[in-house]
């Protein structure tokens, strides 16, 4: 078996991944894109990807991505998340005077008002991901940098932690789907089932969308999310993601037959166990 994670070894969904699947299947990717191109030709049997984060929302990167290569979901990770500030052991007593900070745009955003109110002038650098940042800073022991990740991170790059749990809010928490074409399970707290569609409406007028959310209300199927996303044509042009509580697969299937033959564009992307919480492994 071969996974596919947001690498490297260190970053959040590292974590994720290696609370579902044994550590000696994981590898690392350098970005999202060629995480899921991989996954798409088959060179990987599923890829561990963020989707979504209580402070900062979806991750749209993978949104977008998902709808370009419609994958499979197969389970969903639900990953408490703490962000440490983190520098080189020769500059842990003075990692007050940091000349820049490193690490992905959505652990910054998470520890954003920590970063105001410590470091309002200091140089921010947008990374791949939490663990490039954190290599960044080992990388470079002469140099006054910092970055922002797991304690995964520091472990494995060898660095302190000087600030602990800087994100703005404590119950902060990363949803990560596991992509692939045959169900997996794991031994993880286990949630609510869900599915997740992708929605286009039929045709441009008045009510289009109420139309087909009808549907699913007159089923009584609770939707737990709703999004819109450009499709990247022309302006005004929006397909949506659907996230609900499975019900019975006749009626999740009867919803779908209606969505079609009133010639609304969907696709079951996934049905599947969620997982919650995922403990860290240290």
């Amino acid at each position: 078996m071969k996974v596919g994670y947001l690498g490297p070894r260190g970053s959040f969904t590292y974590s994720a991944a290696a609370n579902f699947f044994n550590e000696n299947v994981l590898l690392p990717y350098d970005s999202l894109t060629a995480l899921l191109e991989e996954q798409r030709k088959g060179a990987l049997d599923y890829c561990v990807v963020p989707i979504e984060n209580t402070i900062e929302g979806s991750v749209l990167p993978t949104l977008d991505l998902i709808f370009q290569t419609l994958p499979t979901i197969q389970a969903e990770i639900v990953l408490p998340i703490q962000q440490q500030l983190m520098v080189h052991p020769a500059h842990a007593d003075s990692w007050q005077d940091t000349e820049l900070i490193c690490s992905h745009q959505q652990a910054l955003a998470q520890s954003q008002v920590f970063l105001m109110n410590h470091f309002p002038t200091v140089d921010i650098e947008q990374i791949g991901s939490t663990a490039q940042g954190a290599q960044k800073v080992a990388d470079n022991p002469d140099k006054r940098y910092a970055a922002i990740g797991s304690r995964d991170a520091a472990k494995q790059f060898g660095l302190t932690i000087v600030q602990e749990n800087i994100q703005s809010i404590s119950e902060n928490e990363t949803r990560f789907w596991v992509l692939g074409e045959q169900p997996v399970a794991g031994n993880l707290p286990h949630g609510k089932n869900k599915a997740t569609v992708l929605f286009d409406l039929a045709s441009d007028h008045p009510g289009a969308l109420y139309q087909g959310l009808a549907i699913f209300a007159a089923e009584d199927i609770n939707l737990t999310k709703i999004e819109s996303r450009t499709q990247k044509t022309k302006l005004g042009e929006y397909f949506f993601i659907i996230d609900l509580e499975t019900p019975a697969k006749e009626k999740l299937n009867k919803v779908l037959l209606q969505l079609k033959e009133q010639n609304f564009a969907v696709t079951l992307i996934g049905d599947y166990p969620t997982y919650l919480p995922a403990v860290r492994k240290s």
